[in-house]
């Protein structure tokens, strides 16, 4: 599974390459305006149920086929509204030209929410392979959609294009592998049940949705479009890098946290392990992109990108420390306390729009630092939440991750050492030796100092080969 996330990640990397090339930040900036409103939509559209059939002990034809009909509704409803909301939200937003965007866009709810379904039987049998296979056919078919268009001169739409067919290829291989069709069944008991749960889900979904909505207002009203722009690719960078590194073998947390929910301690030691293993392997990678950012940002994306180097530099930082939010509220889904962690993502919300609003007038840096601010304070709040989660001390909770920063502090400072030593020569080589040098003295200090973390990630490694077995699907009929 984690090749197949890395071929869709280095794709969609050289894809964003090739269209920083032929595409300006204003486009990029449309896009990532349309796309915070439409996540609106998207954290509504199934209602949290499908997180109640991921977690849940047990479901049925009834669960399933109410699930879907519940979330198709919604799906057209929302999309329905966007659709005839969109020239007022671009209004409001000082960007009419973002009102064919989002009407484009609104047709993805529809996909996303009949979808739905499909996708969380397939995380439920833990049919990892399979979905990032699923994953990739889309991704790649998506950029190359996305390269054919701004060659052609589509402009922004080729960011639309990439978006719209590759969600639309990955969810019609999603039906085709889930092998369940819905029923005309609709439980209200079971709604009654689903809805329960779901509800705290999709409220934990909005406050994320309405802290995306702060930050990009914040940025788009304080600094402008363009800026906004140069700040989403170097988004854009880190969650790729996020991407091909812990996040390919960590996709579905709620999954592995419910599987061990049954005793503390085996909830202890995943947790533990999954969070040791995951900054291992991010935070090398953050590294890189922190210390060679003045050289690899206009190398990969042109000169003309220059100014996100900047931002990369703190937003890598800020990915490192909060990579363990994944985790974490995983964890918390995993075990049926998704309205524990909505009152602490409400708090972290209000220190980002603080930070934000006192930054923003100092400029695109002053705002990532803002970022790194939030993910510090969010951090060490996160390490008290799970404590009490697992009944263990916060130091406890703490060490997986302390136990990385020598290995952090000591691979950056090589990394620095070799960007100085090499100064003035050619920026292939100098990005090559710096990464050769950052990841390598990281995982010799991993090995050295944390040997249990060492182990624990090589004993992932064939597991997670194996996971795409596919056991007899819950529920509903079968495709023909």
């Amino acid at each position: 599974m984690t090749a197949q996330k890395w071929v869709s990640r280095a794709g969609g990397l050289i894809t964003i390459t090739i269209l920083t090339r032929l595409l300006n930040p204003e486009d990029f900036g449309l896009v990532a305006i349309a796309w915070t409103i439409v996540t609106l939509t998207y954290v509504l559209s199934d209602m949290g149920l499908a997180t109640y059939i991921i977690q849940a002990d047990n479901v049925d034809r009834n669960n399933l086929s109410t699930a879907f009909w519940v979330s198709l509704i919604v799906g057209i409803s929302l999309g329905g509204i966007i659709f005839a909301l969109a020239p007022f939200l671009a209004d409001a937003l000082s960007t009419p030209a973002a009102t064919p965007i989002l009407q484009a866009m609104a047709g993805l709810i529809l996909v996303i929410a009949a979808s739905s379904v499909p996708l969380a039987l397939l995380r439920r049998r833990m049919a990892f392979r399979r979905l990032a296979a699923q994953e990739v056919t889309g991704a790649l078919i998506a950029q190359v959609v996305a390269i054919a268009a701004a060659l052609g001169g589509l402009g922004v739409w080729a960011l639309v294009l990439q978006l719209m067919v590759g969600q639309v290829i990955t969810s019609s291989l999603m039906w085709v592998s889930a092998r369940w069709r819905p029923t005309l069944n609709f439980s209200g008991n079971d709604f009654s049940t689903m809805i329960r749960f779901g509800m705290q889900v999709v409220g934990n979904g909005l406050v994320g949705v309405f802290r995306g909505w702060a930050e990009t207002g914040i940025i788009v009203a304080g600094l402008g479009i363009r800026e906004l722009g140069y700040f989403n690719i170097a988004q854009r960078l880190v969650q790729t890098a996020s991407d091909l590194s812990g996040s390919a073998l960590f996709p579905v947390s709620t999954v592995a946290f419910a599987r061990s929910n049954s005793s503390l301690d085996r909830l202890r030691a995943a947790h533990a392990k999954a969070t040791s293993v995951s900054q291992a392997v991010v935070t090398p990678l953050m590294i890189y992109i922190a210390v060679s950012a003045s050289l690899l940002v206009p190398f990969l994306f042109g000169p003309e990108w220059t100014p996100s180097a900047q931002v990369a530099i703190p937003l890598a930082i800020a990915a490192t420390l909060a990579f363990g939010v994944n985790v974490d509220h995983g964890l918390h889904n995993g075990v049926g306390r998704p309205g524990r962690w909505l009152g602490f993502a409400l708090s972290i919300f209000g220190v980002s729009a603080t930070l934000m609003l006192i930054a923003v007038p100092h400029g695109m840096l002053a705002v990532a630092l803002a970022f790194t601010g939030t993910a510090i304070v969010e951090m060490i709040g996160r390490w008290f939440m799970v404590a009490r989660l697992l009944d263990q001390t916060v130091w406890r909770t703490a060490l997986p991750f302390l136990g990385v920063l020598p290995a952090a502090t000591i691979s950056a400072a090589a990394g620095v050492g070799v960007m100085a030593l090499l100064s003035g020569t050619n920026t292939v080589v100098t990005l090559t030796v710096t990464g050769l040098v950052v990841l390598g003295v990281h995982a010799a200090l991993i090995r050295v100092v944390t040997p249990h973390v060492w182990e624990d990630l090589l004993s992932l490694l064939p597991k997670w080969r194996g996971a795409g077995a596919t056991p007899a699907p819950e529920g509903g009929g079968r495709s023909g």
